[in-house]
């Protein structure tokens, strides 16, 4: 969490392989924000979607059973793999799979969307079985892919042995981790909507019925800002919620393990999210970071920009520090091409690295055209002599 300073000092220098500038960017509350809420939980975390910023952090790293919130990364490697119409049939060993279910039976007929509906909202440990083998063949290649994407997504307190988390030794994960595999996640529109979704129909269609299932997150009815994610419930890993909530345009992810009251507490971390952090823009795509001379340019300088914006959450109250260090050439030969890459910018907020981009030429500069050559002037003499 960013510490508040009272005042904002500014640092400008430019050298040739380095420049670096202090921002006076921050919230103007007089009061200070206020104290992070108490979660009585064996772990939690807050986390903005968009950036994967740390908000409040309570044991965060700490490797515990994650239950059902395992069948987050069942379902984005699902959905990722694409072809959600395809057509499963159910094997003897997703049937018989104990705990929360679909409640399928051997030979029945799902498409993939109908078992990730089945998986996501009653939580279905029959449908994550169903899925893994539809995807990989086997239970066990479908778990090494979810141990090489979690390590991929810089999931590394993490290690899965099923896809849908009942209780197995060397299956855990941590609550950091858990709200970086909903992020990723969540950036999939598919399972954004289905873990949104209260409740919904699915359709066995060998024999054609269909019915309702009802998603087990509670807070999608009780809150109404919330539109994900995923519970998880079992003796060992005690109630397990992965929450996120959506308003004016700021996604927050909660996470909570082995928290006896649950919703409360995610509620909780989600409203002090809201209310007490706001967004703030320090990079802003084509606005101009820094000025760079041009070597035998048509102009003289040339505006650095950043290719994308930057914006981060800040905490109401007294300002904040924010150092913009930008780094690249201290100068640049003509021609210069618009959108050339040139340097980067790297946002430091409160002494943590809020984000970096990339800097490219705000316009084009052609080379300065040399002024035509005169010709030396001779007296002409009549007659031609001179």
């Amino acid at each position: 969490m960013l510490r508040r300073v009272m005042d904002l000092n500014l640092r400008r220098w430019l050298g040739a392989a380095a420049a670096a500038l202090t921002l006076g960017l921050a919230p103007t509350s007089a009061s200070p924000p206020a104290a992070a809420p108490g979660v009585h939980a064996g772990a939690a975390i807050l986390m903005d979607a968009a950036t994967g910023q740390v908000l409040l952090s309570d044991h965060a790293y700490r490797q515990m059973d994650p239950a059902s919130t395992t069948k987050m990364m069942t379902a984005y490697l699902v959905i990722r793999a694409g072809g959600l119409q395809r057509t499963v049939s159910v094997s003897r060993r997703a049937a018989l799979t104990p705990g929360s279910r679909m409640r399928l039976h051997t030979t029945d007929r799902y498409s993939l969307m109908d078992l990730l509906r089945g998986l996501l909202l009653p939580s279905g440990n029959d449908a994550a079985v169903a899925l893994a083998e539809a995807e990989s063949g086997s239970v066990p290649a479908f778990v090494e892919e979810m141990n090489r994407t979690a390590r991929a997504l810089g999931a590394y307190q993490t290690h899965f042995v099923n896809p849908n988390g009942l209780t197995a030794r060397g299956h855990y994960s941590s609550a950091y981790d858990l709200a970086v595999i909903a992020r990723a996640a969540l950036a999939l529109p598919v399972f954004q909507h289905l873990v949104s979704t209260p409740a919904d129909r699915v359709t066995e269609l060998r024999r054609g019925q269909s019915r309702l299932l009802h998603n087990s997150n509670r807070l999608l009815e009780a809150f109404p800002l919330v539109d994900g994610v995923k519970t998880g419930t079992t003796s060992a890993a005690g109630p397990c919620l992965v929450a996120s909530a959506t308003a004016g345009g700021t996604q927050l992810i909660a996470v909570v393990l082995n928290a006896p009251h649950r919703w409360q507490a995610a509620a909780r971390l989600l409203h002090w999210g809201f209310r007490h952090w706001h967004r703030h823009t320090w990079l802003e795509a084509g606005r101009a970071v820094l000025r760079l001379p041009v070597a035998g340019g048509a102009a003289a300088w040339v505006p650095l920009v950043p290719r994308r914006t930057l914006a981060t959450l800040v905490p109401d109250g007294p300002r904040t520090l924010a150092e913009v260090r930008t780094s690249g050439v201290g100068s640049v030969a003509a021609p210069v091409r618009r959108g050339q890459p040139l340097g980067r910018a790297t946002v430091v907020v409160e002494g943590t690295l809020a984000g970096a981009r990339t800097l490219v030429a705000g316009r084009a500069v052609a080379r300065r055209r040399r002024p035509p050559r005169r010709l030396p002037f001779w007296p002409w003499v009549t007659g031609g002599r001179r």
